[in-house]
């Protein structure tokens, strides 16, 4: 009788997850967002179209390569996308898995955890911006081998694996080893070994990539878009938008951990014991470094990127003091997963809600000739896209270019399969060294174009730099309207 009830448990979390999935795929709203401009980019890869040089992104490229190779074998569509970033956080949450059970936490509970760190997360499992999300696969990838004492030479190439997937992580991640080694060896012979390891692994695993860049003939570009913005992305979008829950989240495994210190040798004397300590410690020196993601654009995604490696720290802590105690036991693991399961339908009912509170200002695109095919989008959008997309058309036919200064500009644009480069993604910190000026240069230099930039100054995007537009008010010729653009050109 057990046997049966577990073959159907398992089954009914296994027919949860599959509707979640497909909720995620068609069920969620395109929006104009780190989404749609990640799936343009990758899109421009599979037409032939280079990243850096063609399209401006700011990250380092792992994450674009492989989606272009699934592109390649699935289809270039935006349904390929959504299932890429669904790929991502299944490997993030299975890596997830791997820690607590390596963590010697129960099979149940550990499912249970990882269902609780779904429902937080699974908000973002479309967002886009999943590089972030890769990245912190690969960083927990990284903890896992430091868990499980596997030799550190392996660091080195997960180093490369997380820098080349998000140059920011990827650094953070880098002094997090040299401080956790630090602390585990002290200055001798061990620790310089460990770190000459890493760094030789790192530098030969890096050359792989630089030379393909080289080969494109896109080196020049990466540097400059990848590293060149740095210090205007930093200083022009610094914003704070996460909830206060997400902030006490964050708070909770750093105060827990002090805490933890001050008292580990009166109240936790007989709990903590030396290897759990050191876990602690382990998790959370990963933790706090891996959390300066959240700077500058401080909103809820950013902060949900980073919100495993809190929640991890802190259901282990809780699994040593408590949890394990009470429900560790064989007999309560049909209740976890039970529990687990109503975790699940939670979210099923989530994006079912999302969805009908959605759907009368959407429709699904129905072109089997879009990328966007079978997508929800809103009607106002559906709207402005072929009345845009058929003007550039008939301008095209006449040589005349069109470029849309605005965050929406991708849906045309990918529609018509053209690239505009920088132009197609124009925020603070995506432009390079000194790129305002440089565009400023390129907008004057323009033969044969047209710039359509919002017309209403309070639907400009936070991250678009004002001045651009004002200069091409000012510089350029009033030419007309069209949707919700005004037109220039020389």
């Amino acid at each position: 009788m057990k046997n049966k009830l577990n073959l159907f448990q398992k089954s009914l979390i296994s027919i949860i997850i599959f509707f979640i999935v497909i909720l995620l795929i068609f069920f969620n709203e395109l929006e104009i967002s780190d989404e749609l401009w990640n799936f343009q980019n990758i899109f421009k890869m599979s037409n032939g179209f280079l990243i850096y040089k063609d399209a401006n992104v700011i990250v380092t490229p792992i994450f674009f390569y492989i989606g272009n190779i699934l592109f390649k074998i699935l289809g270039s569509t935006i349904i390929t996308f959504r299932f890429y970033n669904i790929l991502i956080f299944s490997l993030l949450y299975f890596i997830t898995f791997k820690i607590l059970q390596n963590l010697k936490i129960s099979k149940h509970l550990s499912f249970l955890y990882l269902s609780l760190i779904f429902l937080q997360t699974f908000s973002i499992v479309t967002a886009g911006a999943n590089y972030n999300t890769l990245a912190i696969a690969f960083v927990l990838l990284g903890i896992n081998l430091y868990i499980k004492g596997i030799s550190p030479i392996y660091q080195g190439i997960i180093a490369f694996l997380v820098f080349f997937t998000k140059q920011n992580i990827g650094i953070y991640y880098i002094i997090a080893t040299i401080i956790y080694d630090l602390y585990t060896h002290k200055i001798s012979k061990k620790f310089f070994m460990h770190q000459l390891t890493k760094l030789l692994l790192f530098v030969v695993s890096s050359a792989t990539i630089i030379l393909k860049l080289y080969l494109d003939g896109v080196l020049p570009d990466f540097i400059n878009y990848a590293f060149g913005g740095l210090f205007e992305f930093g200083q022009n979008n610094i914003s704070f938008s996460a909830s206060i829950y997400q902030v006490v989240l964050f708070l909770t495994s750093i105060i827990l951990y002090i805490f933890i210190i001050v008292k580990k040798n009166t109240i936790f004397k007989t709990i903590i014991t030396k290897d759990v300590f050191k876990n602690l410690t382990f998790l959370i020196i990963f933790t706090c470094f891996i959390s300066i993601i959240i700077y500058p654009i401080a909103n809820g995604a950013h902060f949900l990127f980073a919100m495993p490696l809190h929640l991890i720290f802190i259901f282990y802590l809780l699994d040593v003091l408590i949890l394990n105690e009470l429900y560790g036991d064989k007999k309560y693991a049909l209740n976890a997963i039970w529990i687990c399961s109503i975790i699940l339908m939670a979210v099923i009912i989530r994006i079912g809600f999302n969805y009908f509170e959605n759907i009368n200002k959407c429709s699904y695109i129905k072109d089997s000739s879009s990328p966007f095919n079978r997508i929800l989008l809103s009607n106002e959008e559906i709207e402005k896209k072929f009345v845009i997309k058929n003007y550039i058309k008939e301008k095209n036919e006449k040589g005349i270019d069109v470029i849309i200064f605005s965050y929406d500009s991708a849906i045309p644009m990918i529609e018509l399969k053209q690239s505009h480069g920088v132009y197609d993604l124009l925020f603070n910190g995506n432009l390079g060294y000194n790129g305002k000026e440089n565009i400023k240069k390129d907008i004057l230099s323009r033969k044969n174009t047209e710039f359509l930039v919002v017309t209403d100054e309070k639907d400009i995007f936070l991250q678009e730099p004002p001045e651009i537009r004002e200069y091409i008010m000012k510089n350029l010729n009033y030419r007309g309207e069209i949707c919700n653009y005004s037109i220039y050109s020389k």
